[in-house]
């Protein structure tokens, strides 16, 4: 049977799969890797190589050197981006791939869809970037989920949960503008992808991640959208039996 290979949020790092491989009965062959600049890694100072260029390169190094092609890859929000970057240059890697949520619009062509990712745009990250500049690093990760989840998302965490995602708090100002600006992947780049594409996201989940995740499934042939009732972006994370769930069937369809 074919690797598998899990790729964290932002913020995030390998460890956060912890509860959802628990739940997985292929565990075994599945690796998760944590990307350069996330988890305890230093950042180096200004951070200008942060985005989807290295994440990519990180991707497919590990792939390449540390699993059997071609693998089966799944990517949760922030680190979707470069798995599709890595997808498109070497498509030789990757057998499948499974997207939990993907938070940017590059690959979205309906202008009523764009209309409404930046509406919410605004309402979703402003309060990040206010924390960030108010209260640091850590309140900016805080903010974050409860962006992303609903008010109180944050403070519903363990703190063996929440110390896994502070660990990633120097990314912080990379994520909100300090790195390189995404790599603008476009609908015309992802309809040269013929592998098959699940893309998931939560009944939920606010038009900043609804939106890209609905544009990419269109502008990909092979794609199908999975809709995952009563669920948002913090799926993974608030209910990893669900979505240990959700893996372990996309991973019996092969």
């Amino acid at each position: 049977m074919r690797e598998v290979l899990l790729l964290h949020g932002a913020p995030g790092h390998a460890g956060q799969w912890a509860p959802v491989l628990d739940r997985l009965p292929c565990a075994e062959r599945v690796h998760a890797i944590t990307l350069s600049f996330f988890g305890t890694q230093e950042v180096p100072e200004g951070g200008e190589a942060f985005g989807t260029e290295r994440h990519a390169d990180d991707i497919v190094a590990y792939v390449d050197n540390a699993m059997t092609p071609p693998v089966d890859a799944v990517a949760w929000s922030y680190s979707s981006h470069p798995l599709l970057l890595a997808a498109l240059r070497r498509p030789d890697l990757f057998a499948r791939l499974y997207l939990y949520e993907p938070g940017l619009p590059t690959y979205v062509t309906d202008q009523g869809e764009l209309r409404a990712f930046e509406e919410d745009a605004g309402a979703a990250f402003g309060p990040i970037a206010a924390a960030l500049q108010a209260d640091g690093n850590e309140a900016a990760v805080a903010a974050l989920f409860d962006s992303s989840g609903g008010e109180g998302c944050w403070v519903s965490l363990a703190s063996d949960r929440q110390e896994i995602y502070l660990a990633s708090c120097g990314m912080m100002p990379l994520l909100m503008g300090g790195g390189q600006p995404p790599t603008p992947i476009s609908a015309e780049d992802v309809a040269s992808l013929v592998l098959p594409l699940t893309v998931a996201m939560g009944s939920e989940t606010r038009p900043v991640f609804a939106v890209p995740s609905r544009g990419l499934a269109k502008a990909v042939p092979t794609a199908r959208l999975q809709i995952v009732d009563q669920s948002d972006h913090m799926l993974p994370e608030v209910d990893p039996s669900r979505f240990a769930e959700l893996l372990e069937e996309w991973l019996e369809c092969a």
